[in-house]
């Protein structure tokens, strides 16, 4: 699906900038009539839009670690290992990469103690290569499409 015209991006940059806002408040906007919205945010649901959420503060509630991490996995646990990604509570997102890489996780800890515990874990697979990044501050998150500023990438 793409976005067809100038309406279609400034609906989608109301939805990527809050999930929540009102379709009447959005109504009154962009002077798009409510059932047009209602309309839209549907066919948006079906083709085009993954999945509502929430983007949160994690350190505020006690998680003060975050890192990414790129693994370099031996064929022959890789499934193994991306199995044990997809489940361990800690990791935020799982990435499959290229480069050198396979996989690129997001993980959140309490601190370095939950972080040391989970490197544990990761002794028992066949890592070849690991790179880890300590995340300081998130200075800018899910951005792309937020505003209409990127109007001219997607109808040009």
């Amino acid at each position: 699906m793409e976005l067809k015209n100038r309406k279609d991006v400034l609906l989608m940059t109301y939805f990527r900038r809050n999930a929540r806002e009102n379709l009447t408040t959005i109504s009154r906007h962009t002077k798009i009539p409510v059932s047009t919205i209602f309309d839209k945010l549907r066919e948006y649901e079906r083709e085009l839009i993954h999945k509502h959420t929430t983007l949160i503060n994690f350190k505020k509630l006690g998680f003060d670690i975050k890192i990414n991490m790129l693994f370099k996995i031996s064929k022959e646990s890789r499934e193994e290992f991306r199995d044990f990604l997809m489940t361990n509570e800690n990791i935020n997102s799982v990435l499959r990469i290229n480069n050198g890489y396979d996989y690129m996780i997001e993980a959140i800890f309490r601190d370095m103690a939950d972080l040391q515990r989970f490197t544990e874990l990761l002794e028992k697979y066949k890592i070849e290569l690991r790179q880890e990044v300590f995340i300081l501050e998130d200075l800018k998150r899910e951005g792309f499409l937020s505003d209409e500023t990127h109007t001219r990438l997607l109808l040009n």
